[in-house]
């Protein structure tokens, strides 16, 4: 934690240090109590402290989450089209045209043929599928793969509204990660616990939408922390999928093959760096067009708003694996 501070007070990033004390007065429906390592329900122990009760948190005044995706999907497309984009619904890719040892387009299922001297690879969880449709995935260090995820949505107990007082919450003592949502729910979802097993997904569009016991399994770690929730039988929240990566750093590079280039690998926790995110690949693209060596020499990038430079190079397909990242699918 001192370490994530440190970089906090680089950034000017404002936070507060709270106590057990002050956890309770903002959430009095929390319990303290320790509860690490996060557990299944059918392990022993499970529900039982395990530990010292939580000292304290970090809280940062400053955050936020998006509350409708949908809406905010549709308002970043309608910024995109101001600025001369187009786009193209319903339309599946179904080859990476090359010619002269470089990307030319793209070819579609139904036949038509898009040509562009530049092509991003940003489909998500179609990603791993695209790079290998571009024949660029042999000199990668670091993959992507489809993760298939369950997020939780109960209702908040009696007496305490958690969508006008609640918060984002990371706890990984429990292993769960919380927001307020609509109709006074709390979503409720996993950091990926070493005890819970990883389903990778190798059909983006063809794949289990349906709840499975993972969803009780994340409810129940959470009732640790809130004793006083409720567990519906009615399952409600969403199933969809990760684009993960293997350390879960995105990967924002070039590729072996000139012109096609990769934004892909983002997870669940690099929406909001969306825009940013662009701006630094139409940087990346420029670079490389010009004829600079990215592996050789990585693009450095001005972050506009926080005058710093940030090394792209950090977010390599030939990177090592980061074991420090917050999140670990290595499994």
């Amino acid at each position: 934690m001192a370490r994530h501070k440190a970089h906090c007070d680089a950034l000017e990033v404002p936070y507060e240090e709270w106590s057990a004390a002050k956890i309770g007065t903002r959430l009095p429906i929390y319990d303290l109590a320790g509860y690490h390592p996060a557990k299944r329900p059918d392990e022993a122990g499970f529900g039982e402290p395990s530990g010292a009760a939580l000292s304290g948190g970090v809280f940062f005044p400053t955050a936020g989450y998006v509350t409708d995706p949908a809406l905010s999907t549709q308002n970043l497309a309608f910024a995109a089209q101001a600025k001369g984009v187009a786009f193209r619904f319903g339309a599946t890719m179904a080859a990476v045209l090359q010619g002269g040892d470089r990307v030319t387009g793209v070819w579609l299922a139904g036949g038509e043929e898009l040509h562009a001297p530049v092509v991003i690879n940003v489909g998500g969880p179609a990603s791993s599928r695209i790079n290998s449709m571009a024949g660029v995935l042999d000199d990668m260090t670091i993959t992507t793969r489809a993760l298939r995820q369950e997020v939780v949505h109960v209702l908040s107990p009696a007496g305490f509204d958690f969508e006008r007082d609640g918060m984002v919450v990371s706890n990984s003592d429990i292993a769960c990660y919380c927001r307020p949502e609509h109709g006074n729910h709390i979503l409720v979802g996993s950091e990926d616990p070493p005890c819970d097993p990883h389903v990778w997904v190798d059909d983006d569009t063809a794949y289990d939408r349906d709840f499975t016991e993972k969803w009780r399994i994340q409810a129940m770690r959470y009732g640790q922390r809130v004793p006083s929730l409720g567990i519906p039988s009615k399952m409600r929240g969403v199933v969809d999928l990760y684009d993960a990566s293997d350390d879960w750093i995105p990967i924002y590079d070039e590729s072996s093959l000139p012109g096609f280039y990769m934004a892909c690998g983002t997870s669940g926790n690099q929406y909001k760096n969306a825009p940013i995110a662009g701006k630094m690949m139409a940087a990346l693209v420029d670079y490389c067009e010009a004829g600079n060596d990215h592996n050789a020499q990585p693009l450095q990038f001005r972050l506009p708003y926080l005058g710093r430079e940030t090394n792209v190079g950090f977010y390599s397909r030939k990177r090592e694996i980061n074991r420090e990242s917050s999140f670990s699918v290595l499994g």
